[in-house]
Formats: structure tokens, sequence, C-alpha cells
């Protein structure tokens, strides 16, 4: 093992707003419905536990959700001054809000660029009004397109798209029709996720009562090629497994993740990544809140990671972006090499044509992106 060097310092925050107006039939992300009385006193915890860790030299910050903009005015606006009052926003260099169609207006897109947003990522997922049904969605097709509009309209030149395929019902056609119709609206950057059917979900129950068809999981990997080949074709460099960007416009803080470089989250089971150790705060949201009102740490988990584990995630985090890793890099970071840790498994896989190296940059093939999933499973 050589001696490491790794970032210590963390250069994304995230902050979590767990609001919806409803909850989608697919998601299981930390959310509930919006009650306004409740994130009053959610904003003022986050307020509260913002202050406690604004000094680092932070570089992009992101609130997703849940949906921010679920919130009342007054309520984004108390977050968003919080955020710029708290950090030196000189520093920031993206600064990310998640909305959804339904619930902005030209008021709260105002806000968000006086609050120093710079990025927006509205969470469209499909123009098929049969598709909008069956994922619980708010909103129309004509809401979406309504929604695009007033952030472009309102200042923004970073606009990022979420679609999502391979749900039940849905042809190669429809797809086609989605990617053509988001083309039209020329947003910055594209996130195109696989449909994943997460027990326990509304979805998984109608999908187990036979009530809607199981997707179809030849017809999900026919979706993500023509999605690979459309939107390469179309201006959008495919950069990680689901995510595709015009020049200059990839995710800065997500490249973070996938990088897997120290992060700091606040709010309701928000997780943290510092110094070799990950942490996460107590998910329920009542909880969370009464915890901070009453002076104490959220934090409910926390583990150090081992320096096999830290060099495992680290491989498997950046074989999600199509660039890979240098292996001096990953020497680096970790203090191994690759060869030392994987050498028979990056072998075989490459004699699969799953995996390549060209340029002492490991990555996953065109092929092996199809079947990201198992080819990680092959470094734990």
């Amino acid at each position: 093992m050589i001696m490491q060097r790794e970032l210590t310092h963390p250069n994304a925050l995230y902050i979590h707003i767990p609001f919806c107006i409803k909850r989608c039939s697919y998601c299981d992300f930390n959310s509930s419905v919006y009650q306004p009385d409740v994130a009053s006193r959610y904003v003022a915890a986050l307020e509260k536990e913002l202050g406690g860790v604004k000094d680092h030299p932070y570089k992009t910050v992101y609130i997703g959700g849940g949906t921010p903009t679920a919130m009342k005015e007054g309520q984004l606006n108390q977050l968003l001054s919080a955020v710029s009052s708290s950090l030196d926003m000189r520093r920031i260099k993206e600064y990310t809000v998640e909305v959804n169609p339904g619930t902005v207006n030209a008021r709260k897109a105002a806000l968000l660029r006086w609050g120093g947003v710079n990025r927006i990522s509205l969470g469209i997922q499909s123009f098929k009004e049969k598709g909008l049904r069956l994922l619980g969605r708010i909103h129309s097709r004509r809401d979406a397109l309504d929604a695009f509009s007033v952030l472009r309209e309102g200042g923004f030149n970073n606009l990022s798209v979420d679609l999502i395929f391979g749900w039940s019902g849905q042809t190669l056609m429809d797809w086609e029709e989605d990617l053509t119709e988001v083309l039209s609206l020329d947003p910055e950057h594209l996130s195109a996720y696989c449909l994943t059917v997460e027990r326990g979900t509304p979805l998984a129950r109608q999908i187990r009562t036979g009530s809607v068809p199981r997707p179809d999981e030849e017809s999900q990997l026919d979706m993500l090629k023509k999605t690979i080949n459309f939107l390469d074709n179309n201006g959008y460099k495919h950069y990680e497994i689901s995510n595709f960007a015009k020049k200059g416009y990839r995710c800065r803080h997500n490249v973070n993740y996938w990088k897997n470089l120290p992060y700091v989250g606040i709010g309701a089971g928000a997780v943290s990544y510092l110094n070799g150790r990950r942490t996460s705060n107590i998910r329920d949201i009542l909880s969370y809140i009464e915890r901070i009102e009453a002076g104490r740490s959220a934090k409910t988990f926390g583990e150090r990671l081992t320096p096999r584990r830290r060099a495992a995630e680290t491989l498997m985090m950046a074989l999600r972006m199509t660039s890979g890793i240098k292996e001096k890099n990953f020497t680096v970071r970790t203090g191994f090499t690759l060869r030392e840790l994987y050498g028979d498994v990056i072998d075989r896989l490459c004699v699969l044509g799953l995996m390549g190296i060209r340029q002492g940059r490991l990555y996953l093939t065109r092929k092996g992106v199809f079947v990201a999933d198992s080819v990680m499973m092959e470094f734990l």
C-alpha cells in the first residue's frame, strides 16, 4: 500500500427539502406531503444546522428533495437567504435547486435568481400523459412546457431536465417522442433514468397485485441504447451512466459524488462524507426538527470506511463516468494500485469486452455501461 493523498475539505453542500405536493408512485426518497407549519419549523432547523457547517470552502450547493419549490415563497426566501448569508457566495460556482412542474411560477423563478441560484434541475420525467399518470406526477405535459418557459424567461441559462424511461406500457416510440420533445426545449443538461421499481412504493404494490405490468427489461435496454445514440448525435455528451450535457454544462455537484470526494449534507436523512467517515441524519422529519431545536445533533449513523472499502467505492463511483479513472489517480487517492486489488477481475472484464484501458485510464465500454450494475458488483 502506497501513502495516499486525499482531499479533506468538502467542496459540495447538499440541502434536503423533504416536502412534495404529492408523493409519486415510484418514489422511495425521504419525503412527505407538504405541511406549511412543519415546513416553517424545518427551514428554521436547517438554518441552525447550516450554521455548524458553513465554514467549509464549498464550490457547489445543491438543494434537492422532495420538491424545494413546493414550499411557500416566504419559506423558500428564508432558506435562500440563510444560504447566501452563511456561505461565501463568491466561491460558489454552481448552485442548483430542484424544481417540479406545477410548483414554479414567475415569482418563484425570480426569487431563485435573486437568491443566487444559477442552475435548475427540472423534473419533467415524461411528456406522455399516460406515463405521468402511472408515475403519479402532479403535472401535465402543458405544465412541464410552461415551467421550462418560465424558468428560461426568468434568466436561467443552465437548465437540466430529468426524464424517466422504461415504465410499464411505454413503447420505444413513446420514448423517442419524449427525447425529440425535450430536444426542442434545448436544455443544457439531461438526466435520463431507467425506472427502478423500489420495494414498498405504491408502484411496487401495483405490480405485485397485477394492476400494473412489470416493466420489460429488454425494452428498457433498447431505450437506454436509443438514449445514448440519440443524445450523442444531437450535441449532448454522455458523461455518466444516466447523464448527458452540452459542452461546459456537466453537473459539478454530482461529479463530486462520482469522484468520491468529501461532501456535507444537511436536513432530514442527509448524508455527509468527511475524512473517510460517512454519517447520516435521522430520516424522520419531526424527529430531525426536534433534535435541532433542542440543540442536539441530528446524526444517528456513522461509519469509518476501511482503506479497502474506500478504494472499492472510489473505483465503483468513478466507473459511473464514461471517462473512468486514471490508474495513477486511483493510487494517489487510495494508496493502492488497481492491479494489486483487482488485477484478475479487470483482466476478465476486459476479455469480456465490458471494460477497457486506454492511456492508463480504466473505463466501462459501451457494452459495460449496459450492464453497469453487474460490473460494479465485481469490485465489492
